[in-house]
């Protein structure tokens, strides 16, 4: 079983906050509230990409089978049978 991890985006995304937030004009020079949105923006996106490559995937194929001529008598009819079957395999 596949596990999302989400701790690195929500760390980056409180750090962003806190930087977009809190230290807004605080160091001069550099635009503090710009850094945050990037750093919040990555955040969403790595968080997005994480849950997308870690979804659970199960392909389902259906089977059917003819099978003819079973159960009949010889110069009687031909009883014909038909077997669905549906198989699903999980990717791990």
């Amino acid at each position: 079983m596949r596990v999302a991890n989400i701790g690195g985006p929500i760390t980056l995304a409180v750090i962003g906050a806190i930087l977009y937030f809190a230290l807004s004009d605080m160091i001069e020079g550099v635009d503090t509230a710009m850094i945050g949105l990037i750093l919040m923006v990555a955040a969403a996106i790595w968080l997005v990409v994480g849950l997308l490559v870690n979804r659970p995937r199960t392909r389902v194929t259906s089977e059917r089978t003819d099978v003819q001529g079973t159960g009949g008598v010889a110069g009687g009819p031909v009883n014909n049978q038909v077997v669905e079957r549906e198989v699903r395999q999980d990717e791990v």
